[in-house]
């Protein structure tokens, strides 16, 4: 079996790609596996706040219809950028690999979000980061960035600005976790839905030939509650919303937010028993819905 692989050209998308090829080794051990990489419409334009781009999926459309057209076979995103509605031909194959969901701080004099100075000011195009740091600290200014990881390391020292606002799992997956400060708790910052998760996409057509890959996990279950709710939304990258379950021996702990501006995003965590586990996403989703009204 020859698979070629598309992902983006950044040296994370790289290396997510290669952990995926890494697990299908493990299966497939005689698999042949080519990556091409790919520049997306949120790779060529570094300047527009992602929240203020016309469209969803700005990562992942371009390397979508490359799958499509038949040039690649199997293409590799971040989770968290994938659109919870897809072209009906394409399908998320249930065999990710998973990673520390949370968001973290990264700072000029190493502070936590409780001790960066009165009105500091924080880099991150992200709604939902913007409105869960809001919530806790509405003195804190905001600053767009974007670009790679390291990229916005280098900013950071060359910038007017107090801080990054990042996934832990990208962090950790490039070696660079000594960089961070702090590890931000769900019920601080609720991370993106799908957050720290590397996701495996595919023609439905091909899933015959991928079917034997699939194995039942708790923390696939706990990433299809989290793509649930964000389906339940119908909202993208433009508005604040984020999701993430855990499970445990018994109960499903989950937080959530969900607005249309930083300003009235509703926030909700709640513990549900595992035997309601196919409801946890609706009933999350209410609870923030009663939160707004």
């Amino acid at each position: 079996m020859r698979i070629r692989i598309g992902t983006r050209k950044s040296k994370l998308a790289i290396l997510q790609t290669k952990l995926v090829i890494d697990q299908i080794k493990a299966i497939e051990p005689d698999a042949k596996t080519d990556i091409v990489m790919m520049t997306t419409k949120g790779d060529k334009d570094r300047q527009t706040p992602l929240y203020a781009m016309g469209s969803t999926g700005v990562f992942v459309k371009d390397i979508e219809q490359a799958l499509l057209d038949g040039s690649i076979d199997m293409a590799v995103h971040s989770l968290k950028d994938v659109s919870s509605v897809m072209d009906e031909r394409l399908m998320l194959l249930p065999f990710m690999v998973f990673e520390d969901k949370r968001d973290c701080l990264i700072t000029k004099e190493h502070k936590t979000l409780d001790t960066l100075k009165p009105n500091a000011i924080l880099a991150t195009s992200s709604m939902r980061r913007m409105a869960c740091i809001h919530r806790v600290r509405p003195d804190i200014q905001f600053i767009s960035i974007r670009g790679n990881v390291n990229t916005r390391l280098e900013k950071l020292q060359t910038e007017n600005i107090d801080g990054l606002v990042l996934a832990a799992a990208g962090l950790k997956r490039l070696h660079l976790e000594s960089y961070i400060d702090e590890i931000i708790s769900p019920d601080v910052i609720v991370p993106a839905c799908g957050q720290g998760t590397i996701a495996v996409q595919i023609r439905k057509e091909d899933y015959p030939l991928f079917d034997a890959w699939v194995k039942p996990s708790i923390a696939l279950q706990e990433v299809q509650i989290e793509r649930e709710f964000l389906a339940l939304c119908k909202a993208g990258c433009h508005y604040p919303v984020g999701c993430m379950a855990t499970i445990k021996k018994e109960t499903v702990d989950v937080y959530a937010c969900l607005g249309t501006t930083i300003e009235d995003t509703a926030f909700a965590h709640e513990t549900y028993s595992v035997k309601e586990l196919d409801q946890v996403a609706e009933k999350i989703y209410r609870k923030v819905g009663e939160k707004r009204r």
